[in-house]
């Protein structure tokens, strides 16, 4: 095996190449045959000249007669010389025409000896269709012209015959030479034929060759595609001499989306190219590089039993691969991610080897990219469990399994404001699952975007019934994926929730996270816009956590900051992570932003931020996570904590919980 096959060249020049190679082994063939033929037919004329000639003895004991001697030291002689050229130079133009001459002596030998019978001319014909075998007509040519000139030395074509008194030996010596004009022309023609027919074959060999070529390999770089890759693991799976290993890499450029969006199409394709030619020199000449589609790359190598081998390549492959590319006037970097799976420990056919090498591949990119990793049993363990949550998740959001509590959320006078939708699930055989196990599952199979639509519809439908018992309204905060805020008919949802609801847009706020903000860029600012328009506040959640930036805070339509748990927790005790909090609700303040605390659980907490100026809080000091229907009974009291009920409704939220993000 090799890196890629034979890269394509031009049919005629294909075409030209495969014609030469089957006339080649014509030739050799014919060469070895006719060779053959003559070793047989050296005995035949000895024992001709032993029967028929005139005198088999010549009068003396012991000695030959002349026509016997010259049959078996001529014959030799001509046989000898084919022989050797066929086996020493077979298939050489010299060779064809050598075999030719020897072939046609041989027939003039046997017309001598036998005295020039009638029947002996036959093998003239007989050797010229043999001759054109060769598909030659130079071959005969030649043939043609060693037996008349043969002829015109032994005399058969002399004056005196053709103009004597002998006119039927004259006419029969016409007759012969008609004959084997005839003869040729026939086989020449004949040979034409072949010729064409051989040249027509190779054409369709070659157009077969393209479109094999075409079939297993990749269009844009010119090495081998997946099918390619497919037989080559198949085949050495099914060779013994396999059994002492072998590695597929499966390698994925990092940041090709990024260059591809950046720069173009035509810049993201010449990088593919300078890939594919910074591998090759990278790999052993039988190993095997495919191109599988996209960014992503597939390494076979032969007889690589450890890992030691395989890391070696892996690591000079990332080290090329870190270096710049040089494309028109761009610099470009990339770096590249390789699973690494070895055969016979990892797998036992081809789709579970890739399988595996995805899943190391897989493992590389969650522990931050530009690194190799090789497949173990511990990760197929995990990736089952992984793949067993993936199902439970899917059959939860199929079967409706997942709730929404509400957690309040209250003023720096403990009077209730509005409650935050969260999403819960109790599994039946998993039991309580936490949010932060699920919804990155959900993000993860695409199934945030439907669940979140329904978060929303319930949300916001619980909200609309306490527009009307609460006279001025609650608000509802429902949190938004960074997939959902990116899909292109976000807005039409909610403003079809809003309409099918009829809860006012101003009583709905949605909390986005920084990164989204900053990742997306243009496209969530461009529906935060329409959302702002519609009258829905926006929020931004987890402040702190993420990319803080005055600036996108001050260009975005944003409303309210939620400080994330983490900066609340140490409050008490902390002088720096007072300052810190209090820093953050300043900055808030600047921006004419209302500031919202999380997790807060003690009346201390919950003093120091009202101290600081937090608008509002929210955690268990208040309340836990709680159903709809306990939802409204707090909604029918609008009751205002106290500061001894503050501490009571913290100390009896029990433990605590994680809050999705």
């Amino acid at each position: 095996m090799s890196s890629m096959m034979p890269p394509e060249g031009n049919p005629s020049t294909d075409e030209q190449i495969i014609f030469q190679q089957e006339y080649q082994r014509v030739c050799q063939r014919t060469d070895r045959l006719i060779a053959l033929a003559m070793c047989l037919q050296w005995p035949a004329v000895v024992l001709a000249a032993f029967f028929i000639s005139p005198r088999t003895w010549n009068g003396n004991v012991g000695v030959l007669h002349p026509h016997i001697t010259a049959a078996i030291w001529l014959g030799g002689l001509i046989t000898v010389l084919p022989v050797l050229l066929s086996y020493l130079h077979p298939g050489k133009r010299s060779t064809r025409h050598a075999i030719a001459a020897c072939q046609m002596l041989m027939s003039a030998l046997i017309i001598h000896i036998t005295g020039g019978r009638i029947e002996s001319h036959f093998h003239v014909f007989g050797s010229l269709a043999f001759l054109a075998f060769y598909l030659d007509w130079q071959i005969i040519i030649t043939a043609t012209v060693v037996t008349l000139l043969d002829h015109l030395l032994m005399g058969l074509y002399a004056p005196e015959l053709i103009f004597g008194s002998s006119i039927g030996s004259e006419w029969r010596l016409l007759e012969h030479v008609l004959w084997v004009v005839f003869c040729d022309a026939f086989l020449i023609t004949s040979c034409i034929q072949s010729l064409r027919g051989l040249r027509e074959a190779a054409h369709r060999d070659a157009e077969q060759k393209v479109l094999i070529h075409h079939a297993y390999h990749d269009a844009l770089t010119g090495m081998g595609n997946r099918l390619l890759a497919h037989q080559e693991l198949t085949t050495l799976l099914e060779t013994p001499s396999s059994r002492t290993g072998f590695a597929l890499l499966a390698i994925d450029l990092d940041r090709f989306k990024e260059v591809n969006d950046s720069f173009g199409h035509k810049v993201g394709d010449d990088l593919l190219i300078q890939v594919g030619e910074r591998l090759r020199p990278l790999i052993r000449r039988k190993d095997t590089l495919v191109r599988m589609g996209g960014d992503e790359f597939v390494v076979i190598l032969e007889n690589c039993p450890d890992e030691a081998e395989a890391a070696a390549i892996a690591g000079r492959i990332l080290e090329s691969v870190n270096m710049p590319f040089y494309i028109g006037s761009h610099v470009v970097g990339v770096g590249a991610s390789i699973g690494i799976c070895l055969y016979p420990t990892g797998a036992g056919d081809v789709s579970e080897l890739f399988h595996h090498a995805d899943l190391a591949l897989y493992k590389v990119k969650e522990r931050g990219r530009n690194d190799y990793f090789f497949f173990d049993e511990e990760m197929r363990a995990e990736v089952m469990r992984q793949l067993q949550f993936e199902d439970r998740v899917r059959l939860a959001v199929h079967d409706g399994l997942f709730t929404v509590h509400y957690q309040p959320i209250v003023n720096s006078e403990g009077t209730l404001i509005g409650f935050e939708a969260l999403l819960r699930w109790t599994d039946p055989v998993l039991g309580v699952v936490p949010p932060n196990a699920f919804i990155p599952v959900a993000e993860r199979c695409g199934l945030i975007v439907p669940l979140g639509k329904w978060v929303l519809e319930q949300a916001c439908l619980e909200a609309a019934g306490w527009q009307s018992s609460a006279g001025g309204g609650v608000k509802i905060s429902v949190n938004v994926s960074p997939v959902q805020l990116t899909s292109p008919d976000f807005v039409t949802i909610v403003t079809e929730t809003l309409a099918n609801t009829g809860l006012r847009p101003e009583l709905l706020d949605l909390e986005l996270t920084e990164s989204v903000l900053v990742e997306h860029g243009g496209r969530s600012a461009e529906a935060m816009q329409q959302l702002r328009a519609l009258g829905v506040r926006l929020s931004i959640d987890d402040f702190g956590t993420g990319y803080s930036s005055l600036s996108y805070l001050r260009d975005l339509p944003v409303h309210r900051l939620k400080i994330d748990r983490s900066f609340v927790r140490d409050i008490v005790h902390s002088e720096a992570g007072r300052a810190l909090i209090e820093s953050m609700i300043e900055m808030g303040r600047t921006l004419k932003l209302q500031v919202l605390a999380e997790g807060v659980e003690t009346a201390e907490q919950f003093e120091i931020l009202r101290a600081a100026g937090c608008d509002e809080i929210q955690g268990f000091i208040t309340s836990k996570a709680i159903p709809a229907a306990q939802a409204q009974g707090m909604v029918d009291h609008r009751r205002l904590l106290s500061s001894g009920q503050r501490a009571v409704a913290a100390k009896s939220a029990g433990e605590k919980e994680v809050v999705a993000a």
